[in-house]
C-alpha cells in the first residue's frame, strides 16, 4: 500500500519532502505546510506505521523506512529532502545513497550519531501516559505555550507506544559519523538553541563535517524548532531554498 502523504502548495514550484521523527506524522510539519506552500511545493510523509501510512513491520525498520522515502522522492525531479531528528538521521543516509535523486537536504534537530536514554524506552514498555507527558518537557522549551504542547501530545498518543519504540531503537543504533563528510549536497541545518535531545553541539558537528552547508541555531526554541519558531524556521528555509535555484 502506498505511503501517506499530505501536499500543500503549486505542484510546478520547487519540491520539499518533510519526513518526520520518532511517534511523529505529516502533523509535525503543520506549520510548513501552511507557512512556505506560496513558495514551494510541500510534501508530508507519513513512514509506515505512522498516522494513515500501514505499517509494514518490517524487520530492519532503517531500511523499510528509506523504501518510504524512496518511494516519494523519485516521483519528483531532484526535490530537498528535510527531516527532523529520527527524519533528519534518515535524510542523511538517503543522501549518502542516492545523492543524485536529491537536489539538497534539511537537516532539524538532529546529529550524525544519536543515542537515546534507558529510560525512554522503559517507559514506552511500562509507562506511556508517563513517557507523553515527559514528552512535553524534553521536546519543548520552557517559553512554549501550554497551547502547542497539549497539542503535541495529543499527536504523540496517535501512535502506538510499539512503534515510538522502534523508531527510538533505530535512533540509538544511528551513527554515519565516519561518513558524514562523503555527503556533498547543499546541506541545510537548523536546531533550536535550547535543544535537549540534540543538543546544538550535534549540529555544529554536522556543520563541520558537511563541506557544503549552512547552520541557524534559532532562539527560544527546543526539538520542536519546526513548530515553536515557525515564522523564523520557515524564513531561514526559503532563504536557503532561494539560493539553491
Amino acid at each position: 500500500m502506498p505511503i501517506y502523504v499530505e501536499r500543500a502548495g503549486d505542484e510546478d514550484a520547487p519540491v520539499i519532502i518533510f519526513v518526520h521523527g520518532a511517534g511523529g506524522s505529516a502533523a509535525t510539519w503543520f506549520m510548513q505546510l501552511k507557512g512556505l506552500s506560496n513558495d514551494f511545493h510541500i510534501i508530508a510523509l507519513e513512514l509506515n506505521g505512522h498516522g494513515k501510512s500501514p505499517d509494514l513491520s518490517k524487520e530492519n525498520t532503517i531500511e523499510s523506512y528509506l523504501t518510504d522515502i524512496d518511494e516519494i522522492v523519485t516521483q519528483y525531479e531532484k526535490p530537498v529532502l528535510a527531516g527532523h531528528s529520527m527524519g533528519g538521521a534518515l535524510s542523511q543516509l538517503y543522501a549518502l545513497r542516492h545523492s543524485d535523486k536529491i537536489e539538497g537536504i534539511i537537516i532539524i534537530g538532529t546529529g550524525a550519531k544519536l543515542r537515546v536514554a534507558p529510560l525512554i524506552f522503559d517507559m514506552l514498555e511500562n509507562n506511556f501516559e508517563g513517557y507523553v507527558d515527559a514528552a512535553g518537557s524534553f521536546m519543548f522549551c520552557e517559553e512554549t505555550s501550554a497551547e502547542l504542547i497539549e497539542a503535541s501530545k495529543i499527536e504523540i498518543r496517535k501512535c502506538k507506544p510499539s512503534i515510538i519504540n522502534r523508531d527510538f531503537a533505530a535512533c540509538d543504533g544511528f551513527d554515519v559519523m565516519e561518513m558524514i563528510s562523503d555527503i556533498s549536497l547543499p546541506a541545510l541545518i537548523l536546531v533550536g538553541e535550547k535543544d535537549i535531545m540534540t543538543p546544538v553541539k550535534y549540529s555544529k558537528y554536522l556543520h563541520e563535517k558537511l563541506p557544503n552547508s549552512t547552520l541557524h541555531v534559532i532562539e527560544n526554541a527546543g526539538h520542536s524548532v519546526m513548530l515553536e519558531q515557525s515564522v523564523q524556521f520557515n524564513a531561514y528555509i526559503k532563504e536557503w531554498m532561494n539560493a539553491l535555484q
